[in-house]
């Protein structure tokens, strides 16, 4: 089965991509080719909508202005695969061309989704619209690369275990005021010293360039077990932290936090009190119902608050990737794994 997923700029959306691209892979040979998506100048969000709903029904000349794809140069695919909103018209024209499903990770609003086959939603309230189905954010995390992590029921079970934190940063709609930062490393000092946690610490590319410093200055000092600063490190460079015993997430990135459950992690997301993204909210609300997954406020949490929260919380059993392989495998006729 040829698949050929559309990554925009952004990891955040091409990592979901990937995901439900590995989701098919799950289920049948499949050989993964991937195409750019970047539209022209003139083409943003909210012309490119227009254009879909007025004059988009040649496909290929639309391709050609709005993202400079020659379809004649593409190999016909059996599925598409796309995730963020500049992929989503290049999906639907693709679609037209080709005539084969295609599959979108994310909420699509503003366009007339009828050619999209699958859209695979967070929010659990979204789940019941048409063509769609509610699953953990699809990703590249593998469970099955990590070893089980320690249990970690009570107090004393913190002494020397692993915590892994990703420090996020300013995102559509999610503000960090510096107030909250400090109270993040105030945070991780406390819980190191009081707890005898080791944290494993990641900053990523929104991460501001202070905060970076502030925790290069924990690490120096100490209170770190491993410090990755993104600005050296690069993209990737945190995968091995999903092998700590537990997760802890800034709670602008919902991937991670379902990266975090996807390798079978306890995950605790830090809330911003700024925070504005209303499908966001729902998303994170829909994983923080089961026991696997807690939200915390950042700039009031103590660290007792946070070590009563992280001890009630237990790994996720079974496989977090089996309701995206379930719901892929009904839309393309295939057959899910037993179990």
């Amino acid at each position: 089965m040829k698949l050929l997923v559309l990554r925009d700029k952004k990891p955040g959306h091409f990592h979901q991509a990937e995901g439900v691209a590995l989701a098919v892979a799950r289920l049948a040979p499949a050989e993964i080719a991937r195409l750019d998506i970047r539209p022209s100048w003139f083409a943003h969000d909210d012309i490119r909508k227009i254009i879909m709903r007025k004059w988009g029904r040649d496909p290929g000349w639309w391709l050609k202005a709005m993202y400079h794809i020659d379809v004649a140069a593409l190999e016909r695919p059996d599925v598409l695969i796309g995730s963020g909103r500049p992929t989503v018209a290049a999906g639907i024209l693709l679609k037209r061309v080709f005539g084969v499903p295609f599959l979108y990770s994310g909420q699509i609003g503003g366009y007339d989704t009828r050619e999209v086959d699958l859209q695979v939603v967070a929010s659990p309230r979204s789940g019941g619209n048409p063509r769609s189905a509610y699953a953990l954010i699809p990703s590249t995390v593998d469970p099955d690369a990590y070893p089980p992590p320690r249990r970690l029921a009570t107090v004393a079970d913190l002494a020397g275990a692993e915590i892994a934190l990703m420090i996020g940063g300013t995102a559509y709609r999610k503000t960090w005021p510096a107030n909250e930062w400090q109270a993040l490393a105030r945070l991780v000092a406390e819980v190191a010293a009081r707890y005898g946690v080791r944290w494993r610490v990641s900053t990523s590319r929104r991460t501001p360039d202070e905060v970076v410093d502030m925790f290069a200055g924990l690490n120096a000092q100490g209170h770190l077990a491993e410090f990755i600063d993104y600005r050296a490190a690069g993209a990737g460079s945190a995968r091995d932290m999903f092998g700590a015993d537990a997760v802890v997430v800034t709670e602008d990135s919902m991937s991670m936090l379902a990266e975090g459950l996807t390798a079978r992690r306890p995950v605790i997301g830090l809330r911003s009190a700024v925070v504005h993204d209303a499908y966001a909210n729902e998303a994170i609300a829909g994983m923080a119902s089961g026991p696997s997954l807690a939200i915390l406020p950042l700039a009031s949490v103590t660290a007792e608050q946070f070590a009563a929260t992280l001890t009630r919380l237990v790994p996720p059993e079974g496989d977090p990737r089996a309701r995206l392989t379930a719901a892929v495998a009904s839309v393309l006729g295939l057959t899910p794994p037993a179990g």
